[in-house]
């Protein structure tokens, strides 16, 4: 049954990935193409000076901009004993994986089709020692043929309930797959209850926590940031739709302030200029990118669109407000651990399923939710009183920094996993 499965997944996998194929192959700027095209089909060149023969590799996949941010740690310290080869799916996780370990020993690939023949060439040029998936990158042909081969590891391991729901239709298949898992770490208690009931091996099953708690950002001092009027509202990782709801928010507040919005695709940036510049005719608009040049006249309010990728981490620190992105609308929410970690007041919509432990968060006044409704009236009531941001703020770094230690954790099971 499991086998007959694994054949009919392999057989729609690849009929939807042709299907899917020329779009995705268009969509992507033209000097990246070959490689994705190639990479995609596992077609790699032999390691190049980054890689060497001389330490054994871990093979890593993460799927976007999250999941790189979150593995960092883990694969930094790895990094001194093995080298990486770290996969990712989208453009954006393949920019932020090269910036943030531009100085390690870290090849960095797209994630091939989950096709017998692609991962066979992939895993035959790197010949990792050990695959690492993180959160819920349950791909069933890359697990079958690595866990014959080597250890396959799931870190910082998440399972909503959608996708619970979802795999309990098809236990029969994916309790096979997580049986063949040398070790499993998960974030949360209920985590783990779902992994178990969908039959995954609790021997090989720990609580370790969210490595998204191990954040490491840098304190970078931009010439421009002395300039800008305060306060500042920093609304982070916006989807669409949420920009129009927050200018609105922003506007209604009829203060000399500055709105920084830093949309979560880069796809969307003209997209976010053209409304801010139909919406927001009175006020003066700038792109991060050119921010070098800026010079206000006098106090104004300043609507700011963050048009570069890599840099929101380091921007919470300037802010006095973070507004969390994805959360005003049914998506699940983005990280709002990067606001707590600069101790800043965070406000989130009331669509956070996909980060669990904000409920911890809004129960010690860590942070605020509202609707899109309520959003100016709770920025207009917050700004008024400097000494309660500073204590909602406050609060939530300690909830921070209760929680930090997940990649320390995993480390030391992964010592008795990877040889």
């Amino acid at each position: 049954m499991h086998k007959a499965f694994l054949l009919i997944y392999k057989i729609l996998y690849i009929i939807v990935a042709l299907f899917l194929l020329p779009g995705e192959y268009f969509k992507r700027p033209s000097q990246l193409r070959n490689r994705w095209i190639r990479e995609k089909f596992g077609f790699f060149r032999a390691p190049d000076e980054k890689i060497q023969d001389k330490k054994p590799k871990i093979w890593v996949h993460a799927v976007s901009v999250g999941e790189v941010i979150s593995v960092q740690s883990l694969i930094k310290k790895l990094s001194e004993n093995y080298e990486i080869i770290l996969s990712t799916i989208t453009d954006t996780g393949q920019r932020v994986a090269e910036d943030r370990f531009k100085d390690y020993p870290v090849k960095i690939i797209y994630m091939p089709f989950d096709t017998s023949c692609a991962l066979r060439r992939t895993l035959r040029v790197f010949n990792p020692s050990a695959l690492i998936l993180t959160e819920t990158e349950l791909w069933p042909n890359l697990i079958y043929l690595s866990s014959k081969k080597m250890p396959v590891i799931l870190v910082n391991g998440r399972l909503s309930n959608k996708s619970f729901k979802g795999y309990r239709k098809i236990r029969f298949f994916i309790k096979h797959l997580l049986k063949s898992m040398s070790l499993i770490c998960v974030q949360e208690q209920d985590y783990k209850e779902r992994f178990l009931m969908l039959g995954a091996d609790e021997r090989k099953l720990y609580v370790t926590g969210n490595m998204k708690f191990d954040i490491e950002l840098k304190e970078i001092k931009f010439s421009w940031e002395s300039l800008i009027q305060h306060p500042v509202i920093l609304a982070g990782s916006t989807h669409e739709s949420e920009e129009e709801v927050i200018l609105d928010a922003f506007l209604k507040l009829n203060l000399d302030a500055t709105l920084i919005i830093a949309p979560r695709h880069p796809e969307r940036f003209e997209e976010v200029e053209i409304l801010i510049k139909n919406r927001i005719k009175e006020l003066r608009e700038v792109n991060f990118s050119k921010l070098s040049k800026f010079s206000p006249t006098r106090p104004s309010a300043y609507i700011i669109l963050v048009d570069q990728m890599g840099i929101l981490g380091c921007l919470y620190r300037i802010c006095d407000v973070a507004i969390i992105g994805g959360s005003f609308i049914p998506h699940g929410g983005q990280n709002p651990l990067e606001p707590a970690y600069w101790k800043k007041p965070i406000i989130c919509g009331p669509y956070m399923h996909n980060f669990p432990f904000i409920e911890e968060f809004l129960k010690q006044e860590a942070c605020l939710m509202t609707d899109k409704d309520g959003l100016t009236y709770l920025l207009s009531e917050l700004l008024k009183s400097s000494k309660n941001m500073q204590e909602i703020g406050q609060r939530a770094y300690k909830i921070f920094l209760k929680k930090s230690g997940a990649t320390e954790k995993t480390l030391k099971l992964l010592k008795n996993i990877i040889q």
